[in-house]
């Protein structure tokens, strides 16, 4: 006999039920929709996920490990994530021209206010899914680049990147 849930045992395995039974669920968070989608990139997934969840080591988190650097795209002294994304004057000029086209023109620089305006766009329609995309492109090349400028490799100015995430 399997066991299909609580007091539930029938003589059929099904590997769904087991995997129910093995894993431990917790609530689905609001963003995962807008992380988490069939028509994304999955290197550009991860870097999201770890900017939503505020993981990326930006110099407000490795200042714990003692490293003070401040923000290489626009030499502001405190990095953040809120602020690499998108008050840097640097990314905030590539993100603006690009969302405005799917966001709508009242573009705003704070971080949670553009989370919770791709949230609030929902649905499956195309103008979601390229606004998650191009949300999504962005993060990922503006985390390249703050890099790439950490390791003194060459620098992409923002038509550049503008460019390449075109």
């Amino acid at each position: 006999m399997w066991k299909h849930g609580d007091d539930d045992y029938r003589p059929t395995f099904s590997a769904a039920r087991t995997w129910d039974q093995l894993r431990f669920k917790r609530t689905k968070v609001e963003w995962s929709r807008m992380v988490w989608f069939a028509q994304g990139v999955p290197r550009y997934f991860f870097i999201t996920w770890l900017a939503v969840r505020n993981r990326l080591s930006t110099e407000d988190r490795m200042r714990d490990w003692g490293i003070m650097q401040g923000c290489e795209l626009c030499g502001e002294r405190d990095e953040t994530r809120d602020h690499l994304f998108f008050a840097c004057p640097y990314s905030y000029t590539i993100w603006e021209p690009l969302a405005r086209q799917l966001v709508g023109r009242n573009i705003n620089l704070d971080w949670h206010w553009t989370v919770n305006r791709l949230q609030q766009m929902g649905g499956k329609s195309l103008d979601y899914i390229f606004a998650k995309m191009m949300f999504q492109t962005i993060v990922y090349h503006i985390w390249r680049e703050r890099n790439a400028r950490r390791r003194q490799q060459n620098w992409t100015s923002i038509d550049q990147l503008r460019r390449r995430i075109d």
